[in-house]
């Protein structure tokens, strides 16, 4: 049986679709320990046997945004100020994690702490545990 969580940023420029086999009541968000995470109250997801659609209505008002070992793009809506998710993306494909306060649903966030990795370590944890994903723009 497939679920579907859908969610969106406040002005809903942002948004995702996510597809997965794991019931909602199952679901343990991640709650990083960066400073970005906690400043953005941000509780993760991903389901590695899953599938994300994330659209963006207006490319224009995403905010691309990178820090720390810059492996990621973490999206923020330049209207609303809500952030959406991470996204990586090379030639081998594109994977994302999900920020599931977005979907309204009730969480129990498992604390998570990523700054030990180095960028080798981090993007093959992302492969393997991000969720693929496809990426949508309005024209």
């Amino acid at each position: 049986m497939t679920h579907t969580i859908i969610g969106a940023c406040h002005c809903k420029n942002l948004s995702y679709e996510l597809t997965t086999g794991i019931p909602a009541a199952d679901i343990r968000a991640r709650a990083c320990d960066c400073s970005f995470c906690r400043a953005h109250g941000a509780q993760n997801w991903s389901d590695p046997a899953g599938a994300v659609v994330i659209r963006i209505a207006d490319q224009q008002q995403l905010q691309r945004y990178r820090f720390a070992l810059r492996t990621a793009d973490f999206y923020i809506c330049r209207t609303c100020g809500n952030y959406l998710g991470a996204i990586l993306a090379d030639s081998d494909g594109t994977w994302s994690t999900v920020n599931l306060r977005l979907a309204g649903m009730p969480l129990q966030a498992e604390p998570a702490s990523y700054g030990a990795e180095d960028i080798d370590a981090r993007i093959t944890w992302r492969k393997k545990f991000w969720t693929p994903t496809t990426l949508v723009t309005a024209v």
